[in-house]
């Protein structure tokens, strides 16, 4: 994490996060494998939900893929999909979150806000439980 100003995220943003699927805690991890682009799902004060964005979720009966125009205009690769069965949860910064390359700040680009909705309410539908991060 970078000193300075950041601006905070909210619902729709997307960042580079080392995200912990429920599968490897499970197995005894207690860090992802590796970093990956996640969605904003959620704010509760300092504290952010987020589900992952997987390039192999296409087919996935826990994932909706996200329609290739707004892929390309988030800056993700077409035929990207969202994970709504589970999700991470931290507090702001945390120590998974990742700063950008090429680019100052932490925010990656933005789902359209009838898009993050329909995420948000998927991962409700599941009523996914949270991986705690800190």
């Amino acid at each position: 994490m970078t000193a300075g100003k950041t601006d905070r995220p909210a619902a729709g943003h997307i960042l580079r996060y080392v995200y912990l699927f429920e599968e490897e805690q499970r197995r005894g991890r207690d860090e992802g494998v590796k970093e990956r682009f996640v969605v904003v799902v959620g704010v509760e004060g300092s504290r952010y939900l987020v589900a992952a964005i997987t390039t192999k979720g296409e087919g996935r009966k826990n994932a909706i893929v996200v329609p290739d125009e707004i892929a390309r205009a988030a800056g993700l690769v077409p035929g990207s999909a969202i994970v709504v069965s589970e999700f991470n949860r931290f507090t702001w910064p945390g120590f998974d979150i990742r700063p950008l390359m090429k680019q100052p700040g932490y925010i990656a680009g933005r789902l359209p806000p009838r898009f993050t909705a329909k995420i948000i309410d998927a991962i409700a539908a599941w009523r996914a439980a949270p991986v705690d991060r800190d």
